[in-house]
């Protein structure tokens, strides 16, 4: 004990003997040396750290859960505005519509706060009936008018709906039969206080007929679509190919070309895939016109579009359309691409050539 006391006066004596300019390095070297390499007495400091981080972090616990608890808001409480997107485009104000339909349809006797999120006049409102009396299944802004540019839209939605069973007749009471589904479509002014700024509905959602189907304009720039040959390379490849990529038949990779990234469908959705249908581009011309490909030549490349039969694991059969790219190498054909669009042609313009590979997953 006495020769412990007089070497901790002595290393006391040492430190009030050290220049008041001496970094901490020095003093950390001094004990153990385990500043410079690892050592027991840098597994000791360390060890000493992390319990005072985990103490601090057992007792801070508690009071941040009390915070978050205390700052939540309430029930009644509005969500934060929607911003119109700063790029100028329409996602902004048809998702502020979407919202705001949805809950105009749930709404029932003392759901004014939560249109007032949307519609400052919600407050005035009479609402009856039992809120979310009608269900939403499906929604989405299905056209976005620009009237003032960064400003002022009008928006029509379409919401796929579960409605209560009609009344069976007057004074007969409710009616004892399934909810039915329907498809209905609102139109929706929306304005923003200023170019970028938050968004809000100008009136309650007008109810609309459906719009009107748009004829298309553009033209496949593919031949015309004829049956599969079972005996042709390229319907044997594409063959292998969707059976790997749709149906866990295989590997998917051994179809493809070099430097072509894709993953297959997984789980997969279908237990088996047929194709039955095949359009190629119109630049390519084959000699017997029964839409036989053949062999490439080459390396050369071959855009199509392929129809397939996909049978889902309860045996019924759906029919699925891609656009593919097909690259000749060594002999046999390799799928290069599935495109994101097919080859179109526009009324007055060139054929406009496909807008990429599907996203690389």
């Amino acid at each position: 004990m006495a020769a412990r006391g007089v070497v901790m006066r002595r290393g006391r004596a040492e430190r009030a003997r050290r220049p008041a300019g001496a970094g901490v390095d020095q003093e950390l070297g001094e004990q153990g040396g385990w500043w410079t390499s690892p050592s027991t007495g840098a597994v000791a400091v360390a060890t000493g750290v992390v319990r005072r981080l985990a103490w601090a972090l057992l007792i801070s616990g508690p009071v941040l859960g009390g915070w978050a608890l205390v700052s939540q808001p309430g029930s009644d409480a509005r969500p934060a505005p929607v911003a119109q997107s700063s790029s100028g485009d329409t996602a902004g104000p048809g998702g502020f519509a979407e919202m705001y339909v949805a809950a105009f349809l749930r709404a029932g006797e003392g759901s004014q706060n939560e249109l007032g999120a949307f519609y400052s006049g919600a407050g005035d409102l009479e609402l009856g009936g039992r809120p979310d009396a009608v269900q939403v299944g499906q929604i989405a802004a299905v056209r976005v008018k620009t009237v003032a540019p960064g400003r002022y839209w009008s928006v029509t939605v379409a919401a796929r709906v579960l409605e209560p069973s009609p009344r069976a007749s007057a004074g007969a009471g409710t009616g004892g039969g399934q909810p039915v589904i329907r498809m209905r479509f609102f139109q929706v002014p929306v304005e923003a206080d200023r170019a970028g700024g938050p968004l809000a509905a100008l009136a309650l959602p007008a109810e609309v007929a459906a719009p009107a189907a748009g004829v298309p304009g553009a033209t496949l720039a593919y031949g015309t679509p004829l049956p599969a040959q079972a005996s042709d390379p390229a319907v044997e490849t594409l063959k292998q190919f969707f059976a790997a990529y749709l149906s866990d038949g295989g590997e998917l990779g051994r179809y493809l070309s070099p430097g072509t990234r894709l993953s297959p469908v997984r789980p997969a959705p279908y237990g088996s895939v047929a194709v039955t249908r095949v359009a190629v581009e119109s630049a390519f011309r084959d000699g017997d016109g029964d839409g036989r490909i053949g062999a490439p030549a080459g390396r050369e490349q071959l855009r199509l579009v392929v129809d397939v039969g996909a049978v889902r694991p309860d045996g019924v059969e759906r029919p699925l359309s891609y656009a593919l790219t097909l690259a000749g190498r060594d002999g046999r054909w390799e799928v290069a691409a599935v495109d994101a669009t097919p080859k179109v042609t526009l009324p007055g313009a060139p054929a406009a050539s496909p807008s990429g590979a599907l996203p690389v997953q």
